[in-house]
């Protein structure tokens, strides 16, 4: 037997990883379906989570707001009437200033208010009674303010000033009370509404990656299918061993290694002895099983770096690369004795079974062409059966 260095060792032994490398690639291929999956499921998550944190800070945030300007609005009635209190026992200028700016600042607060308001999103239904009582505040302290800049040169307009301040007192507080009550309402509604949105997403979320995973699945199924009728073109259903498709293209590929490297192939066909007569006398279902136990007995007596292919009803053949001519007999005489030595039973019956092989080896250029080496075996296998079978016949 021929052995080749380094890189000519490494082709030839190319042909025996393909499943190899097949199986690892469709291996690949699933685990890059199903991180996909699950980078999908985490940006979703990451969304989800994002969103509904977000939409409750900026409810949380417009609740707050309002809720501050309500609290210094209250602020701003008390110290409307402080200052009242003030002129009405102490008529002086700065006190005056101080009611003016005290109307002010309500004025201003007032207009901020009906901003807040108009966000709200609250119906007119439920803020009709506090816009009413609006216009009747800003009519009070138009009066109020009218009063204030003149009530030193007009002391008697003292106390018809501090009752207009107490009415806009009373005023404020009920707008402020009503707002709060509404505001409270509101944010409860909104929450509510959040709550139920945030669900709704959560449940479109799933939804869709319940659809993602749908597909993944039907993908990764599809792959398996791929994956599965690749291996079906390449291998014999009934034995399990390489078909004569993958079988011509394996040995294809070796002969033009060989052609390169210079080294010794050989092939043998093998057929099986009266194998009609097998399947006439016991019937074509133990036929197979015949066909099974040889390939079994087959994988058990090659090499790792052999091709052993059913091509054919009860025919077999054998490649064997970088394998000289004494090399091949010895190993199909191994072949031929395993076969004969085999047990086939059929009920209690020891059914003898024989097999005939011809074999023919590469010597010059023109010998590495499957066709011509094919020919050459088949011609040693006539020659074995037309000598008796039961034997190995070398071209």
């Amino acid at each position: 037997m021929d052995l080749v260095a380094g890189d000519d060792q490494r082709e030839l032994n190319a042909m025996a990883i393909i499943k190899a490398r097949h199986a690892l690639g469709f291996s690949h291929r699933r685990l890059l379906v199903w991180v996909g999956f699950l980078v999908l499921v985490g940006l979703a998550v990451i969304a989800i989570t994002f969103y509904a944190s977000y939409a409750q800070k900026q409810l949380d945030a417009d609740y707050i707001a309002f809720s501050s300007e309500i609290v210094r609005a209250q602020h701003d009635g008390e110290a409307l009437r402080q200052s009242s209190l003030n002129l009405l026992d102490h008529p002086q200028p700065l006190h005056q200033q101080q009611l003016l700016q005290a109307l002010w600042i309500i004025n201003s607060r007032q207009m901020t208010i009906e901003q807040y308001l108009q966000r709200s999103q609250l119906t007119t239904q439920d803020t009709r009674h506090i816009i009413a009582e609006f216009a009747h505040l800003d009519t009070l302290l138009q009066q109020a303010t009218a009063i204030a800049q003149d009530v030193l040169e007009h002391p008697e307009q003292l106390k018809p000033l501090h009752d207009l301040t107490e009415d806009i007192d009373n005023s404020l507080a009920y707008i402020y009370s009503e707002l709060h009550t509404l505001m409270m309402r509101g944010a409860t509604e909104q929450q509510h509404i959040m709550s139920v949105m945030t669900q709704i997403i959560i449940a479109l979320g799933a939804l869709v990656l319940v659809v993602i995973l749908g597909l993944l699945v039907a993908i990764e199924k599809i792959l398996g299918q791929q994956s599965a009728l690749e291996q079906l073109s390449v291998t014999d259903e009934l034995t399990g061993l390489e078909n004569r498709r993958a079988a011509m293209a394996k040995a294809r590929h070796t002969l033009a290694l060989g052609r390169r490297s210079g080294a010794s192939i050989s092939l043998a066909i093998i057929d099986i002895d009266h194998f009609k007569r097998i399947n006439d006398q016991y019937g074509h279902p133990f036929g197979d099983k015949v066909l099974q136990q040889l390939a079994r007995t087959l994988k058990q007596l090659v090499r790792e770096s052999d091709v052993a292919a059913r091509i054919g009803g009860e025919e077999f053949c054998l490649l064997m690369p970088d394998t000289n001519s004494q090399g091949a007999y010895e190993l199909c005489e191994r072949l031929h004795q395993g076969i004969d030595n085999m047990v086939v039973l059929h009920n209690e019956d020891i059914i003898r079974l024989t097999v005939s092989l011809g074999l023919t080896t590469t010597h010059g250029q023109e010998d590495y062409d499957f066709d011509v080496l094919y020919a050459r075996a088949d011609e040693a296998l006539y020659r074995a059966k037309a000598s008796g079978r039961d034997r190995v016949v070398v071209y």
